[in-house]
């Protein structure tokens, strides 16, 4: 038996979404010294293992993938199919591995009629432009709007209520996404944060908003693989 269910997606999508997972995992593989180097260097000299706050990091993570991993990326599309998500913001589309799964998700919600999108974000144009190859490759760019730039400008205008987030993106800007996003949110409404705590120092004040009792959100982590943050908008 397999160690993992199948794959949410379509043969035509999860071929995709799976070459690029294979992908991602070959280029960590390959650069672990590297990435352990750099990690090292940066909790020295600044405190934290992000060491992509950096002109030298942003470079050399500029053609990685970096992808989620599969299960959690599953785990997202369960979630989005769950609620009937038919309007989602991706805080960090980088080359649209998770977008593939949360496309796929508004368009199988979309069986029987109506308007949906996945209105990602990304700040590198090389990488929205692999984003958007992969996209069509998979079968769903028609279902994904990829706005380029700053986030803090891109997810201004939102014109609608949002149904699902999921941010994994630079940590500094994972706050400030959802900031802007949070007034968008319908109630019940999900946002989901990946790698929560394997970067939980870096995650203080994100984690600090979710998980006030006063605030907007209820919130519960799921640990392992780094850790994901779920949190529902009362």
């Amino acid at each position: 038996m397999e160690k993992l269910a199948p794959s949410p997606l379509d043969p035509l999508a999860a071929a995709v979404a799976n070459r690029l997972h294979a992908q991602s995992k070959k280029q960590i593989i390959a650069n672990v010294p590297g990435l352990a180097r750099r990690m090292a260097v940066s909790l020295l000299r600044e405190r934290t293992i992000d060491f992509t706050q950096g002109e030298a990091g942003k470079e050399f993570v500029a053609d990685k993938l970096v992808a989620i991993a599969p299960a959690k990326a599953a785990l997202i599309h369960m979630l989005c199919r769950s609620i009937g998500a038919t309007r989602i913001v991706e805080a960090g589309t980088s080359f649209g591995v998770s977008t593939i799964y949360l496309a796929a998700a508004v368009r199988d919600n979309l069986a029987e009629g109506g308007e949906g999108v996945v209105i990602g974000t990304e700040h590198e144009p090389g990488k929205v432009q692999r984003a958007q190859r992969n996209l069509r490759e998979a079968g769903v760019a028609e279902y994904v709007e990829i706005r380029e730039g700053d986030l803090r400008e891109t997810l201004v205008d939102l014109a609608g209520p949002i149904d699902f987030m999921l941010v994994d993106i630079w940590t500094p800007m994972a706050l400030p996404a959802l900031r802007l996003v949070t007034p968008h949110l319908r109630p019940g409404a999900l946002v989901v944060c990946d790698n929560v705590v394997g970067a939980a120092s870096e995650y203080r004040d994100y984690l600090g908003f979710v998980r006030d009792p006063g605030g907007p959100f209820t919130s519960v982590t799921v640990p392992g693989n780094g850790g994901m943050e779920i949190s529902r908008k009362r």
